[in-house]
């Protein structure tokens, strides 16, 4: 592996787990939302990190590259593709006077939505350990609801 790749997994595997992709959203706590604009900023820096890196002949699944498209096709992508307009609608129907977190807490998935947001996080928190031992690196992942 090159110090390229292992540069791209490092940089990747810090976005991960700095974000919502590894930080457990409990019940009443942030906002989907907000959860859903970091899932869309680690798809963009993803997708541009691994554009601008040109991967060597033979990349494979467990490949650096490999795991990037798993995360977004795999992963990322199905999510948003099914949360995203579903709760622009809804928040289209907020109320004056309503917070976001009120309006975002009464919404009728949105236990659903934080629940599909757990299982996509069990991907996410698998990949981010990967790019860190593919980077040659201890991970940052804090374990799921407390501290290391």
């Amino acid at each position: 592996m090159s110090d390229d790749d292992r540069a791209l997994a490092w940089a990747l595997h810090v976005e991960l787990a700095s974000r919502v992709t590894a930080v457990e959203l409990r019940p009443g706590e942030g906002l989907l939302s907000e959860a859903l604009d970091s899932l869309h900023s680690v798809f963009a820096t993803a997708r541009t990190a691994l554009a601008g890196h040109v991967p060597p002949v033979g990349v494979g699944p467990e490949s650096v590259q490999g795991l990037v498209i798993r995360m977004l096709n795999g992963g990322i992508r199905p999510f948003l593709t099914r949360w995203h307009p579903r709760l622009a609608h809804y928040r289209g129907l907020r109320a004056p006077g309503v917070s976001e977190l009120e309006h975002e807490q009464a919404w009728e998935h949105d236990d659903q939505f934080r629940a599909e947001l757990a299982e996509l996080q069990v991907l996410l928190r698998d990949i981010a350990r990967r790019f860190a031992e593919l980077a040659g690196a201890d991970s940052l992942l804090l374990p799921m609801g407390g501290v290391r």
